[in-house]
């Protein structure tokens, strides 16, 4: 596994699957990732074995999502956890979600998240399937990769709920 051996000059305010604040919350670390995961984007379960969680990230309307993958120094340092990764899923709390917004949401709008193709698994105000629970807090900013790219993140309030199907 790959260590991350350098950093930013200039810090950015936020990164995909950041913690927010430092308010309660809850990470589920007995998960692992049954494909390739990228931080910020919600995860779905797909099966429990012996007290482990398999997840992966959300790509069908039948998922049923667990949560926000959050950014790990150690378990993701390529910008996402990888087959058979421990992956730390945010289950409660505030946390930078990557979206398909381009402004910053409303406040209190419900999250939705969007199931297929590229934007599987980002978060939306619109096209994709309500979470019950999470809510938009209404802050957005951009964060520009070590390629270049520039992800758009919206901060996102996850509430204890009752699992869901996308569908």
């Amino acid at each position: 596994m790959p260590v991350q051996t350098s950093y930013d000059e200039a810090m950015q305010i936020a990164m995909p699957g950041m913690r927010s604040d430092s308010s309660l919350q809850n990470t589920d670390g007995t998960c692992a990732a049954q494909s390739a995961i990228k931080a910020g984007y919600a995860v779905a379960t797909v099966s429990v074995s012996n007290d482990c969680e398999i997840v992966k990230q959300v790509s069908a309307s039948t998922d049923t999502i667990k949560g926000i993958a959050r950014f790990s120094q150690f378990g993701c340092v390529t910008g996402q956890y990888e087959t058979g990764d421990a992956v730390n899923v945010m289950t409660f709390g505030r946390i930078w979600a990557v979206t398909n917004l381009t402004a910053a949401p409303t406040t209190a709008a419900t999250v939705q998240v969007l199931t297929s193709g590229n934007d599987g698994g980002k978060v939306a105000s619109t096209g994709g399937t309500a979470v019950p629970g999470w809510s938009f807090t209404g802050r957005f900013t951009t964060f520009t990769d070590s390629t270049g790219t520039v992800v758009n993140l919206a901060e996102v309030q996850l509430r204890e709920q009752t699992a869901t199907s996308a569908a």
